[in-house]
């Protein structure tokens, strides 16, 4: 699904569009789980699936000292580990927890807004 239109001039990482088997962002195109932010990208991340994500993986997202962390779980919103929630709001972040689809689409509209967010994003067909 298209998403949004990035303008030629932005510094951001934008979502272009994603699909059940990658992400586009600008004119690459990624087919693995990903962390995004404004100025930070990580492909082919560790975590295999939403279920394997625990406390120290949100570590290094929480040094990038973003005010919420999305995660994006595939087709289907899970809910999360609670200690995932405790541990981020510990940290005095907002972690939620969302369909993918929807999580590409609120990292945007964060982003726009001049927000530091970080997605954590797992491909649907995951």
């Amino acid at each position: 699904m298209k998403i949004e239109l990035d303008s030629e001039f932005s510094t951001s990482n934008k979502i272009i569009s994603y699909s059940d088997v990658s992400f586009t962002l600008k004119e690459t195109q990624i087919k693995t789980n990903l962390v995004i932010s404004k100025d930070r990208l990580i492909e082919n991340w560790s975590v295999d699936s939403y279920q394997n994500l625990a406390t120290q993986h949100l570590d290094q997202f929480i040094s990038w000292q973003p005010e919420l962390i999305l995660i994006g779980t595939g087709m289907i919103p899970s809910f999360p580990n609670p200690e995932l929630i405790a541990y981020a709001g510990s940290k005095n972040i907002g972690l939620e927890i969302m369909d993918t689809g929807a999580a590409c689409r609120s990292y945007n509209l964060l982003i726009d807004e001049g927000r530091d967010v970080v997605a954590c994003l797992f491909l649907p067909d995951n």
